[in-house]
């Protein structure tokens, strides 16, 4: 099941803030790191599995288990016990382990990101063509003052017109009707 765009990059910015809280707990060598750095990659987990993202997910366990077996005195990459140094060890791993989260974060914002300014592009040029066509004037725009009205707007704009029908369906290949109308929404405050 799709889910909204905007809910999405939401999500995925709350989780970027919780990293940058981490990240800082990392920098200032805070006690604290190991558990708030735990507790974040169990959300992000928890967050991977309701998304169906099984190879992110994979890639978070993969992290989690590296990190875990450091923490059993054992280094994941030579294959042997540790004797000393496991607290070096131990933060090394987790920077490891950090660059790889953020890299897969930032991937995953910057694809939901795309979606929407893609959609915002194409949406301006046909609010711009409609404009120019008569279709949109500047009482019609002061009509559309809420998410409602634009959704009878543009329900109304597909049923009647097979190019703007064919903008719709390219656009709900990526997004669902609810992030149509929000970006519609964005480019019409930008008019008045």
């Amino acid at each position: 099941m799709q889910e909204l765009v905007h809910h999405t990059i939401q999500k995925l910015e709350t989780l970027l803030g919780n990293f940058n809280k981490v990240q800082e707990l990392y920098l200032s060598k805070s006690f604290d790191f190991d558990r708030q750095f735990e507790m974040f990659l169990n959300e992000f987990l928890e967050y991977l599995k309701t998304k169906g993202n099984t190879t992110y997910e994979a890639e978070v366990l993969k992290v989690m288990n590296m990190i875990s077996t450091v923490k059993r005195s054992f280094n994941p990459i030579k294959m042997e016990r540790i004797s000393t140094g496991k607290r070096e060890l131990l933060w090394g791993f987790s920077f490891s382990g950090m660059e790889s989260i953020h890299g897969f974060l930032l991937e995953m914002y910057s694809k939901e990101k795309k979606k929407l300014e893609e959609a915002e592009e194409l949406l301006s040029g046909l609010v711009i063509s409609l404009y120019q066509n008569g279709v949109m004037d500047d009482d019609k725009i002061k009509e559309l003052y809420s998410v409602r009205s634009i959704e009878k707007f543009w329900t109304s704009l597909v049923n009647h017109n097979t190019q703007i029908s064919g903008i719709n369906k390219k656009l709900r290949l990526t997004m669902i009707a609810e992030d149509i109308f929000l970006v519609l929404e964005k480019l019409i405050l930008k008019l008045n």
